[in-house]
Protein backbone atom coordinates (compact mmCIF):
# COMPACT_ATOMS: atom_id res chain seq x y z
CA UNK A 1 0.00 0.00 0.00
CA UNK A 2 2.97 2.29 1.08
CA UNK A 3 3.47 3.10 -2.92
CA UNK A 4 0.22 4.15 -3.72
CA UNK A 5 -0.51 6.02 -0.63
CA UNK A 6 2.77 7.93 -2.01
CA UNK A 7 1.10 8.33 -5.27
CA UNK A 8 -2.11 9.36 -3.60
CA UNK A 9 -0.19 12.02 -1.78
CA UNK A 10 1.78 13.12 -4.75
CA UNK A 11 -0.96 13.49 -7.03
CA UNK A 12 -3.16 15.21 -4.73
CA UNK A 13 -0.55 17.83 -4.12
CA UNK A 14 0.13 18.33 -7.28
CA UNK A 15 -3.42 18.95 -8.34
CA UNK A 16 -3.92 21.44 -5.13
CA UNK A 17 -0.85 23.74 -5.85
CA UNK A 18 -1.90 23.64 -9.82
CA UNK A 19 -5.68 24.72 -9.07
CA UNK A 20 -4.44 27.24 -6.56
CA UNK A 21 -2.42 28.98 -9.01
CA UNK A 22 -5.13 28.81 -11.45
CA UNK A 23 -7.51 30.16 -8.95
CA UNK A 24 -5.02 33.51 -9.57
CA UNK A 25 -5.12 33.85 -13.07
CA UNK A 26 -8.48 32.82 -13.46
CA UNK A 27 -10.00 35.86 -10.88
CA UNK A 28 -7.04 37.98 -12.82
CA UNK A 29 -9.00 37.18 -15.87
CA UNK A 30 -12.28 38.33 -14.38
CA UNK A 31 -10.96 41.52 -13.39
CA UNK A 32 -9.72 42.38 -16.46
CA UNK A 33 -5.97 40.99 -17.13
CA UNK A 34 -5.56 38.23 -19.36
CA UNK A 35 -1.41 37.50 -18.81
CA UNK A 36 -2.22 33.95 -17.11
CA UNK A 37 -4.93 33.06 -19.87
CA UNK A 38 -2.79 34.01 -22.83
CA UNK A 39 0.19 31.87 -21.48
CA UNK A 40 -1.46 28.84 -21.24
CA UNK A 41 -1.47 29.15 -17.15
CA UNK A 42 -5.28 28.59 -16.86
CA UNK A 43 -4.89 24.69 -18.25
CA UNK A 44 -4.75 21.52 -15.35
CA UNK A 45 -2.23 20.07 -17.52
CA UNK A 46 0.76 19.92 -14.80
CA UNK A 47 3.59 20.05 -17.28
CA UNK A 48 3.16 24.23 -17.62
CA UNK A 49 2.59 24.69 -13.95
CA UNK A 50 5.35 22.47 -12.47
CA UNK A 51 8.58 23.71 -10.62
CA UNK A 52 11.04 21.69 -10.59
CA UNK A 53 12.02 22.95 -6.44
CA UNK A 54 8.77 23.85 -5.06
CA UNK A 55 6.96 21.04 -7.24
CA UNK A 56 8.89 18.34 -6.97
CA UNK A 57 12.46 18.55 -4.56
CA UNK A 58 10.61 20.24 -2.04
CA UNK A 59 7.82 17.95 -1.27
CA UNK A 60 9.65 14.76 -1.58
CA UNK A 61 12.20 15.58 0.70
CA UNK A 62 9.44 16.79 3.23
CA UNK A 63 7.90 13.28 2.87
CA UNK A 64 10.92 11.18 3.08
CA UNK A 65 12.27 13.19 6.15
CA UNK A 66 8.37 12.18 7.95
CA UNK A 67 8.60 15.68 8.54
CA UNK A 68 4.24 15.38 9.43
CA UNK A 69 3.20 17.57 6.64
CA UNK A 70 3.53 18.41 3.08
CA UNK A 71 3.74 21.47 1.68
CA UNK A 72 5.15 23.30 -2.08
CA UNK A 73 4.41 25.47 -4.63
CA UNK A 74 4.31 25.45 -8.47
CA UNK A 75 5.20 27.86 -10.92
CA UNK A 76 3.13 31.86 -9.89
CA UNK A 77 1.35 32.52 -12.72
CA UNK A 78 2.23 35.96 -14.05
CA UNK A 79 -0.19 38.92 -13.14
CA UNK A 80 0.08 42.72 -14.12
CA UNK A 81 -1.54 45.04 -11.10
CA UNK A 82 -1.94 47.65 -13.85
CA UNK A 83 -4.23 45.81 -15.90
CA UNK A 84 -6.95 44.87 -13.57
CA UNK A 85 -10.31 46.73 -13.00
CA UNK A 86 -11.19 47.69 -10.10
CA UNK A 87 -7.36 48.29 -8.46
CA UNK A 88 -6.55 47.70 -4.77
CA UNK A 89 -9.75 45.14 -4.47
CA UNK A 90 -9.23 43.31 -7.41
CA UNK A 91 -5.57 42.86 -6.69
CA UNK A 92 -6.95 41.79 -3.01
CA UNK A 93 -9.27 38.82 -4.27
CA UNK A 94 -6.35 37.90 -6.77
CA UNK A 95 -3.98 37.47 -4.33
CA UNK A 96 -6.50 35.28 -1.60
CA UNK A 97 -8.46 33.23 -4.52
CA UNK A 98 -5.47 30.63 -3.97
CA UNK A 99 -6.34 30.30 -0.78
CA UNK A 100 -9.51 30.77 -0.84
CA UNK A 101 -9.74 27.79 -3.27
CA UNK A 102 -7.43 25.48 -1.22
CA UNK A 103 -9.47 25.98 2.01
CA UNK A 104 -12.54 24.76 0.21
CA UNK A 105 -11.28 21.38 -1.28
CA UNK A 106 -10.31 21.45 2.47
CA UNK A 107 -14.26 21.51 3.66
CA UNK A 108 -15.21 19.93 0.59
CA UNK A 109 -12.82 17.20 1.58
CA UNK A 110 -14.53 17.56 4.93
CA UNK A 111 -17.71 16.71 4.32
CA UNK A 112 -17.58 13.73 1.52
CA UNK A 113 -14.94 12.21 4.59
CA UNK A 114 -17.70 12.95 7.50
CA UNK A 115 -20.06 11.29 4.95
CA UNK A 116 -18.59 8.03 3.90
CA UNK A 117 -16.63 7.35 6.96
CA UNK A 118 -19.52 7.88 9.53
CA UNK A 119 -22.41 7.53 7.67
CA UNK A 120 -21.41 4.73 5.24
CA UNK A 121 -19.03 2.66 6.95
CA UNK A 122 -15.96 3.31 4.88
CA UNK A 123 -12.92 1.97 7.16
CA UNK A 124 -9.80 4.56 6.87
CA UNK A 125 -7.83 2.02 4.70
CA UNK A 126 -10.32 2.72 2.00
CA UNK A 127 -8.45 4.10 -1.26
CA UNK A 128 -10.92 7.15 -1.55
CA UNK A 129 -11.12 7.40 2.14
CA UNK A 130 -7.08 8.22 2.11
CA UNK A 131 -7.53 10.02 -1.19
CA UNK A 132 -9.86 13.10 0.62
CA UNK A 133 -7.73 12.52 3.61
CA UNK A 134 -4.94 13.77 1.87
CA UNK A 135 -7.26 16.14 0.34
CA UNK A 136 -7.79 17.62 3.43
CA UNK A 137 -4.30 17.60 4.91
CA UNK A 138 -2.49 19.13 2.22
CA UNK A 139 -4.99 21.97 1.03
CA UNK A 140 -5.19 23.10 4.57
CA UNK A 141 -1.72 23.11 4.67
CA UNK A 142 -1.32 25.57 1.83
CA UNK A 143 -4.24 27.34 2.98
CA UNK A 144 -2.58 28.38 6.29
CA UNK A 145 1.46 28.47 5.21
CA UNK A 146 0.51 30.85 1.85
CA UNK A 147 -1.34 33.11 4.32
CA UNK A 148 1.59 33.58 6.22
CA UNK A 149 2.95 37.05 5.86
CA UNK A 150 6.00 36.48 4.45
CA UNK A 151 7.75 38.03 1.15
CA UNK A 152 6.56 35.31 -2.00
CA UNK A 153 3.31 34.61 -0.06
CA UNK A 154 -0.17 35.59 -0.90
CA UNK A 155 -0.56 36.63 3.01
CA UNK A 156 2.42 39.44 2.07
CA UNK A 157 1.05 40.09 -0.89
CA UNK A 158 -2.56 40.68 -0.02
CA UNK A 159 -0.70 43.16 2.73
CA UNK A 160 1.13 44.87 0.55
CA UNK A 161 -2.22 46.47 -1.44
CA UNK A 162 -2.63 48.18 1.68
CA UNK A 163 -1.33 51.82 1.57
CA UNK A 164 0.22 52.55 4.82
CA UNK A 165 1.82 48.68 5.08
CA UNK A 166 3.31 49.61 1.54
CA UNK A 167 4.62 52.93 2.64
CA UNK A 168 6.16 51.17 6.04
CA UNK A 169 7.61 48.72 4.04
CA UNK A 170 8.89 51.46 0.95
CA UNK A 171 11.77 52.52 4.05
CA UNK A 172 12.98 49.04 4.13
CA UNK A 173 15.28 46.70 1.94
CA UNK A 174 12.06 44.91 1.69
CA UNK A 175 11.12 47.46 -1.29
CA UNK A 176 14.43 46.60 -3.51
CA UNK A 177 12.76 44.45 -6.05
CA UNK A 178 16.75 43.17 -7.03
CA UNK A 179 17.32 42.02 -3.26
CA UNK A 180 13.49 40.66 -3.07
CA UNK A 181 14.51 38.54 -6.49
CA UNK A 182 17.57 37.28 -4.99
CA UNK A 183 16.81 36.69 -0.83
CA UNK A 184 12.98 37.25 -1.01
CA UNK A 185 12.64 33.54 -0.88
CA UNK A 186 15.68 32.78 2.10
CA UNK A 187 14.12 35.34 3.75
CA UNK A 188 11.07 33.41 4.28
CA UNK A 189 12.77 30.54 4.80
CA UNK A 190 14.33 31.66 7.81
CA UNK A 191 11.78 33.27 9.03
CA UNK A 192 9.73 29.84 9.19
CA UNK A 193 12.40 28.13 10.51
CA UNK A 194 12.85 30.80 13.55
CA UNK A 195 9.25 30.84 13.82
CA UNK A 196 8.56 26.98 13.35
CA UNK A 197 6.81 26.79 17.13
CA UNK A 198 4.64 29.12 16.14
CA UNK A 199 3.80 28.25 13.20
CA UNK A 200 2.94 24.58 14.50
CA UNK A 201 0.57 25.75 17.02
CA UNK A 202 -1.06 27.70 14.19
CA UNK A 203 -1.59 24.35 12.23
CA UNK A 204 -2.58 22.70 15.16
CA UNK A 205 -5.47 25.21 16.33
CA UNK A 206 -6.86 25.15 13.06
CA UNK A 207 -6.79 21.92 12.32
CA UNK A 208 -8.25 20.61 15.32
CA UNK A 209 -11.06 23.75 15.01
CA UNK A 210 -11.60 22.48 11.59
CA UNK A 211 -11.80 18.23 13.30
CA UNK A 212 -14.04 19.32 16.04
CA UNK A 213 -16.30 21.67 13.55
CA UNK A 214 -16.78 18.73 11.31
CA UNK A 215 -16.76 15.66 13.85
CA UNK A 216 -14.28 13.96 12.41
Amino acid sequence: MEPVIFLIYIVVFLYSVILHEIAHGWTANRFGDDTAKVMGRLSLNPIVHVDPIGSIAVPLLLWLSQSGFLFGWAKPVPVNPYRLKGGAMAYRWVTVAGILTNFSLAVMAAIILKITTQDLGFTVNNLGVIFFSATLQINLVLAIFNFLPFPGFDGWNFLTTFRPIAQLLSQTFLANPLFMARYGLAVSVVLIFLLMPVIGSIFGFIFGLFIRFFGL
